[in-house]
């Protein structure tokens, strides 16, 4: 398997969000992506709250999904799905965007353990909003962009 690396990697995985209306609908783009870590951000926007005008939990969990799999994919090869994962929601997400920022705890062949911390970032600064936990599986499917 080639590793992509900087600018290359975060391409390539801004290419498969944007093949995702939902991650479009939401507004996520790739910072950082990486073997070591992966960096996605989704703008804070009203139309994304819930009815306290925090960030809603569903949106975390996608960001969460999103960034959990792009490290499954970084340890076990582009073709990969979630198998299960898990969400703490810590406090209100509130702010200009919350940051996933993703990492590989373990990874054999066939599967991957990854975690997630979600932040809100507010004047520069960011804030622990939730935390997630996932598995990631190597799939039966063609990878994002028909590659093989």
């Amino acid at each position: 398997m080639t590793t992509l690396e900087g600018p290359q990697a975060v391409a390539f995985a801004q290419s498969v969000l944007d093949a995702q209306p939902f991650s479009v609908l939401v507004g996520a783009r790739v910072e950082q992506m990486a073997p070591d870590g992966v960096v996605v951000r989704v703008p804070f926007r009203t139309d994304l709250t819930q009815h306290h005008g925090f960030a809603h939990g569903g949106v975390q969990a996608a960001l969460a999904d999103i960034a959990l799999t792009f490290m499954g994919a970084a340890a076990l090869g582009p073709s990969v799905l979630t198998s299960e994962f898990k969400i703490n929601f810590l406090r209100p997400g509130v702010g200009e965007a919350l940051v996933a920022r993703g990492s590989v705890v373990s990874a054999t062949r066939r599967q991957a353990v990854t975690r997630c911390d979600i932040y809100a970032e507010r004047g520069g600064e960011e804030k622990l909003v939730a935390t997630a936990l996932g598995t990631i599986v190597v799939a039966d499917v063609a990878p994002a962009g028909g590659g093989a």
